[in-house]
């Protein structure tokens, strides 16, 4: 980066040090980030809780999941979100999806792992190096308004973005694919969801599981749920 290298070098400090709040996370669906350095200029080291598991997108494998473990993994992933969403300020995951979320061991409890700081850390070399910035994160999994974001200055990840990537993830289990699956490019994506919306669920789903999709992938951001209102909705409400 030549004469640009302090500045980049400072801004990706400022960005690390913003993040070490991560470090006081605590709650049971969440990875526990235990230390956050820079030992170089360009050199970022994350230490995390050690979990045994696997992703949410092996456990699932192409295959749809029950209706049942459907709502008990997104009952576990909204509380996470609340708790993210709550706090001041608030915490914004920036790449929820099914790799990103592991299953552990006993097959019952879920983790959200692995925070958008690298989209973060990224974002702040664009801004400063003068690199087109478009959105990073996971392409099946972003929201419509991070998608046609190229024609503003900056990425705005939202609480509301993060709820259409776990609605992405709502899709995934119920269908055992990803949104989208063979679309590559951001500007097919864009505008396939600009024509139709979010894809449908396939039949045979229940009526009460379709409306929290709905609810989670609304084009217009503004009427998305919260993860406070998902937690309320019917199909997570009827959890024996």
């Amino acid at each position: 980066l030549g004469d640009e290298l302090p500045s980049v070098s400072t801004e990706i400090h400022r960005a690390v040090e913003s993040e070490r709040n991560l470090c006081r996370l605590r709650h049971p669906n969440i990875v526990r980030f235990l230390h956050i350095a820079q030992p170089e200029p360009d050199t970022v080291v994350v230490f995390m809780e050690l979990l045994d598991g696997r992703s949410l997108e092996r456990l699932i494998d192409n295959k749809p999941l029950d209706e049942l473990t459907i709502r008990d993994f997104s009952e576990q992933i909204c509380r996470a979100l609340l708790y993210l969403h709550s706090r001041q300020p608030p915490v914004i995951h920036r790449d929820i999806n099914c790799s990103n979320i592991i299953v552990r061991a006993d097959n019952t409890r879920i983790k959200l792992i692995d925070f958008g700081l690298s989209i973060k850390l990224e974002q702040s070399v664009s801004h400063i190096s003068a690199s087109t910035q478009s959105p990073k994160g996971t392409l099946n999994f972003m929201a419509p308004e991070l998608l046609g974001a190229g024609e503003s200055d900056s990425v705005q990840y939202s609480r509301e973005s993060d709820i259409w990537a776990f609605g992405c993830s709502v899709f995934q289990m119920a269908s055992g694919a990803r949104s989208f699956a063979n679309v590559r490019s951001m500007l097919r994506m864009a505008q396939l969801i600009d024509r139709s919306g979010a894809p449908a669920l396939p039949d045979g789903r229940s009526a009460k599981l379709q409306d929290f999709y709905s609810r989670c992938t609304a084009k217009d951001r503004r009427k998305r749920n919260s993860a406070q209102e998902l937690l309320q909705h019917e199909f997570l409400a009827s959890l024996t």
